[in-house]
């Protein structure tokens, strides 16, 4: 065992890396989630089904070739823990661990040649500003390592909108509906493209990006996320 290993056991005996789902220090070798609550994730395994709660969200609505959730996202439980400190303690390298765990699922799962472009949900230029990263590229980011496909942010957010926490589905969907475009129509005319973001609850969000890229003529539209509402 050399210094660098031994000053590293050291420091985690004082300041030790706590797991992100039971609070309990990691064992070495562990990031962020200790290996029980890795292998407890509450998955939703929708890429192994044709139909399930969260692709009839989109029914009717928008044509979407495949709705791919990485786990459930659960008030209180550990999906929640992952995107509040993507989101808001500046740990964009757990985005990119998700979106690598999924993607090696989704290689599993047949998808090796499902998709030639990943696009990231946009954040509006201020809210970038504030946070420093998009936490959505962030997840395409490990996506794209796993499955060998580029991510792009193709998409632009025209204006910013108040918090969709407390109004219905059609108010959401009404609410953003034309404030994203598309940067490069050209460029996506053709592909197969997944469309990814953090979370997906009533999938106004996802409806409203879905629109200008379908427009843009992409051969396929599909949506992947780390965690999905019931």
């Amino acid at each position: 065992m050399n210094f660098q290993t031994l000053f590293s056991d050291f420091l985690s005996l004082i300041y030790p890396n706590i797991c992100l789902g039971c609070d309990t220090p990691l064992p070495r070798g562990s990031k962020y989630i200790c290996p029980k609550c890795h292998y407890n994730l509450p998955k939703t395994n929708t890429h192994t089904l044709d139909d399930h709660v969260f692709k009839d969200k989109f029914n009717g609505i928008v044509p979407i070739e495949h709705v791919l959730v990485f786990a459930y996202f659960i008030k209180g439980g550990i999906m929640q823990h992952i995107l509040h400190d993507l989101k808001y303690n500046d740990n964009q390298e757990i985005g990119r661990m998700i979106g690598r765990w999924y993607g090696h699922e989704l290689l599993l799962g047949g998808f090796s040649d499902a998709f030639d472009l990943i696009v990231p949900v946009p954040l509006h230029p201020d809210k970038l500003s504030s946070r420093g990263y998009n936490q959505a590229y962030c997840f395409g980011e490990g996506l794209s390592e796993a499955l060998k496909v580029p991510v792009k942010e193709a998409l632009g957010r025209k204006e910013n909108i108040d918090s969709q926490t407390r109004k219905s589905k059609v108010k959401r969907i009404q609410n953003v509906g034309g404030i994203f475009q598309v940067l490069d129509k050209a460029f996506l005319a053709g592909r197969r493209v997944l469309l990814v973001d953090d979370v997906l609850t009533t999938g106004s969000t996802l409806v409203a990006c879905s629109e200008p890229l379908i427009e843009a003529k992409v051969k396929s539209l599909s949506i992947a996320v780390m965690a999905g509402v019931k």
